[in-house]
């Protein structure tokens, strides 16, 4: 019976950095259409300096929630090799170099070809795979045996513990060559760890430091004006059919700060209206920030876990990092609609920073009311202050890459949060010692 396929990665290995390492990088404009390989003014001309690759779905920018968060992990690192199984977004403003490398369909052999086509004669110093598709984790699979380098899982959306996306004896080989494998939030990783017995680690979405507040703000919103906002985007259409549903008998005035604008869903002018929502786009996040700031509350949708969802990994075991971003810089409360079994509706009820309702006018409707009242407002905001600073970028990028040196969390600062730990202050590294994590590797 033949050997595993990951088994047989050292000879492929061997055979096409024979062939093909020798070759070294080609020197090509910044977009060459042949080769689709960007490079920024800014990147090392020295074949000598080191290179970190980081694969994702798509392009990196920051009209979806991976963009922004990636950027954030490795803002100020140097040798970024940014790449990408899928342009959807039509932008890429993110890495020294960037380039899509689709894998679909490609033996494990082409696979291997096609990632030294661009990476063969730099210095590669480590790999970092936000997966979805199977695709991502072969190219990440290829760069790790290439040279031998420390790879890193970060997962942010589920396509393998509770869906079959992505097959598992893939999935097992790219977690186990893993030296650090992080998740977003405590539901995701628990349900990894569980499937592959392997050590998994929280990585958060963090928020910029520069906008954390961690003192209580002031509520700055008309108490008399029917007025919310909605936050993030929706991962499926019945999320937001539902929603309009329920928002129009409220007569509510919703202000929605997200992407309107989806390859896959669709947003009737006359439905946005009818619900009362005004879309105002992705804004810069030191606005956002402000702009959050003048409102009660701020609805986020979410899977109602009743069988519709098309994707049902992203719907049970996501976290929208958005609950994070408005908790942390406006301290607004957060009205999640969708089920209570979600994982946001697990994070807001853990920290007391809002409440869920299902997508039901009646229900959505009194909840609108009650958050706000003064005293309501008054506590959750205290509550979402003080775990603002428990959830900033601060430092995070030194972190990371301390980390996959490691192979474990360099200081404890995201595990204590989750753990019930101290989170309104800022983490030391002497917090390592009372990690709440699974053993060492």
């Amino acid at each position: 019976m033949p050997a595993p396929v990951y088994q047989r990665n050292a000879l492929v290995r061997e055979r096409l950095i024979e062939r093909i390492g020798a070759l070294g990088p080609r020197e090509v404009h910044p977009c060459d259409p042949d080769i689709g390989l960007v490079t920024s003014p800014d990147a090392s001309q020295d074949p000598r300096a080191p290179i970190h690759a980081v694969v994702t779905i798509n392009e990196i920018n920051d009209m979806h929630g991976t963009g922004p968060l990636v950027k954030r992990i490795f803002e100020g690192r140097c040798g970024i090799f940014s790449i990408r199984s899928r342009d959807h977004w039509g932008t890429q403003d993110f890495g020294d170099w960037h380039v899509k490398i689709s894998q679909e369909g490609r033996t494990r052999p082409e696979c291997f070809r096609g990632v030294l086509r661009f990476l063969s004669g730099r210095n590669v110093k480590s790999v970092t795979c936000v997966p979805f598709l199977a695709e991502e984790l072969l190219t990440s699979i290829a760069i790790k045996e290439s040279f031998g380098v420390k790879m890193c899982a970060y997962i942010m959306d589920d396509q393998n513990a509770a869906v079959n996306v992505t097959p598992d004896d893939l999935m097992r080989e790219f977690l186990e060559k893993c030296s650090l494998r992080l998740a977003t939030h405590p539901e995701l990783r628990d349900a990894y760890a569980r499937k592959y017995g392997l050590p998994f680690y929280i990585l958060p979405a963090v928020v910029p430091a520069a906008l954390v507040a961690v003192e209580p703000l002031p509520p700055a919103y008309d108490p008399e004006a029917k007025r919310g906002a909605l936050l993030g985007s929706f991962w499926d259409q019945s999320w937001f059919d539902q929603l309009c549903a329920a928002l129009e008998p409220c007569h509510y005035r919703i202000d929605w700060y997200g992407q309107n604008r989806s390859p896959w869903l669709k947003f009737p002018p006359e439905d946005l209206t009818r619900a009362g929502i005004t879309p105002f786009g992705i804004l810069p996040e030191d606005r956002l920030a402000v702009e959050l700031r003048k409102y009660p509350f701020v609805i986020v949708p979410c899977g109602a876990l009743g069988g519709k969802e098309t994707n049902v990994g992203v719907a049970s075991l996501s976290l929208p990092g958005r609950i994070l971003f408005a908790a942390a810089t406006a301290h607004t409360p957060i009205l999640l609609v969708g089920s209570d079994r979600s994982c946001g509706a697990r994070f807001v009820e853990r920290f007391g920073i809002g409440v869920t309702v299902p997508y039901d006018a009646a229900r959505l409707a009194e909840a609108m009311q009650r958050l706000c009242e003064p005293q309501l407002q008054s506590e959750m905001r205290r509550k979402a202050a003080a775990i603002a600073g428990a959830v900033s970028d601060r430092g995070v990028v030194d972190w990371l890459a301390e980390s996959i040196e490691r192979g474990e969390p360099a200081d404890s600062r995201f595990e204590n949060l989750f753990a019930g730990g101290c989170p309104a202050r800022e983490p030391s590294r002497d917090d390592a010692a009372c990690a709440a994590t699974p053993g060492r590797q």
